[in-house]
């Protein structure tokens, strides 16, 4: 479920817009990634039994800026930025401050730091909930928030277009900030709403029409 909600929600908003540029399309780009793994897992193999002819081999260090972004360079990428990785067959998990994120890698070059919590009517307003999410993700250009179509699950994540290993790396703790803000912004937006729901359920028990709440000076009728 986990794979077909990152599929559905990270094709919608991200696939269209940033999967294609000047260098071709999708396969290409997935061609190029499969390549590039299969040369450094032979180069590993070879290390194992010439170690010489290997080093003489491998690219310089300061190349791996540029390889081709793979699953298990996802997962580097990870451990280089502080956390553990937890590899599985298309994400990559791991755990800030013991709140759990997911890279998806069925995907790339096409990256997303995502985050999602399991949600029900009976503790939230799941209406408002989405209403908070659409303000959110409005209001931000770079995260998004959204209920899933089961109004079950919320969604926070980021997305980019990132070929290469050296610049996912050094982007990557900016991506999980990003996933954050919108946690935090989406709280605040979705308590404001509970709190403005409440105030018109005292106004309507008072007896105030919810007409009159348009004649008040100053209130903006959009």
């Amino acid at each position: 479920m986990e794979i077909a909600l990152i599929v559905s929600i990270t094709v919608a908003i991200v696939f269209a817009a940033l999967f294609f540029d000047e260098r071709g399309t999708v396969k290409e780009y997935t061609d190029e990634n499969k390549s590039q793994r299969a040369e450094i897992s032979r180069l590993k193999d070879t290390a194992q039994e010439t170690p010489g002819e290997a080093l003489m081999s491998m690219p310089p260090v300061d190349d791996q800026d540029l390889w081709d972004l793979t699953p298990d360079l996802v997962a580097d990428v990870v451990r280089y930025n502080g956390y553990v990785p937890d590899k599985k067959e298309d994400a990559v998990f791991f755990m800030v401050q013991g709140e759990r994120y997911f890279v998806p890698t069925d995907m790339l070059p096409c990256v997303a730091i995502m985050k999602r919590f399991d949600i029900s009517e009976g503790d939230y307003d799941i209406a408002l909930m989405q209403e908070a999410a659409r303000k959110t993700t409005e209001s931000r250009f770079m995260g998004k928030s959204c209920v899933s179509e089961d109004r079950k699950t919320l969604i926070f994540f980021t997305a980019s277009l990132e070929p290469k290993y050296g610049h996912f790396r050094d982007v990557f703790n900016d991506m999980v900030s990003v996933v954050n803000d919108m946690e935090n912004l989406l709280g605040e937006t979705y308590n404001k709403l509970l709190n403005d729901k409440g105030d018109m359920k005292k106004l309507e028990a008072n007896g105030i029409p919810l007409e009159a709440m348009d004649m008040r000076e100053g209130k903006i009728v959009s």
